[in-house]
C-alpha cells in the first residue's frame, strides 16, 4: 500500500492497538504520544492520514491542529476522542471523521482506507520541510512561517 498514517495519542495501548491494526493492513504508521511530537514528525514526512486524539499533555490536538492546517493543511484528520459531544469535536476542527473511544477498529480502519483512497493521499507537498524551521518550539508556533 506504501500510505503513511500518523498516529498521535498520549496512551501507548491505543498506539500500540492502532500501530497493529494498521500496519496488519499494509499502512506504514508513525507514532507520537503528544501534538509538540506529532509536529516533529509531520516535518520528517507528511502522512496520508492523522489520527488525532484531542485531550493530551504538551500539545493536545486542537493546537497541533492549528500548526497542521498550517503546515500540512490537505491531510485528512481522523478525531479519536472520548468526548460526551464527539460530532462537535469533529466540526470545530474540521475533522474527516470522529471515530468515539472505545475504538471501533474495523470502523477506523474503513475510515482509513477511504481517506487513502482519496486524490490528496498521492499529493507531495515540499512546503511541508520548509514551513517549519526544526529545532524550534512547535507549541509556541516559534519557527512557523506565516503564524503572524
Amino acid at each position: 500500500m506504501g500510505h503513511s498514517i500518523l498516529i498521535i495519542d498520549d496512551d501507548a495501548s491505543t498506539r500500540t492497538l492502532l500501530t497493529s491494526a494498521l500496519q496488519t493492513e499494509g499502512y506504514d504508521t508513525v507514532t507520537a504520544e503528544n501534538g509538540a511530537e506529532a509536529v516533529r514528525r509531520l516535518v520528517e514526512s507528511k502522512p496520508c492520514v492523522i489520527l488525532l486524539d484531542f485531550d493530551m499533555p504538551v500539545m493536545d490536538g486542537h493546537d497541533f491542529r492549528e500548526v497542521q492546517k498550517r503546515v500540512a493543511p490537505d491531510v485528512p484528520i481522523i478525531c479519536l476522542t472520548g468526548a460526551v459531544d464527539p460530532e462537535m469535536t469533529a466540526r470545530r476542527v474540521g475533522a474527516s471523521s470522529v471515530h468515539q473511544k472505545p475504538l471501533d477498529v474495523d470502523a477506523l480502519r474503513s475510515a482509513v482506507a477511504e481517506l487513502c483512497r482519496q486524490p490528496h493521499a498521492h499529493r507531495h507537498t515540499p512546503e511541508v520541510e520548509s514551513s517549519i524551521t526544526p529545532g524550534r518550539d512547535p507549541q509556541s508556533g516559534d519557527g512557523i512561517r506565516g503564524s503572524e
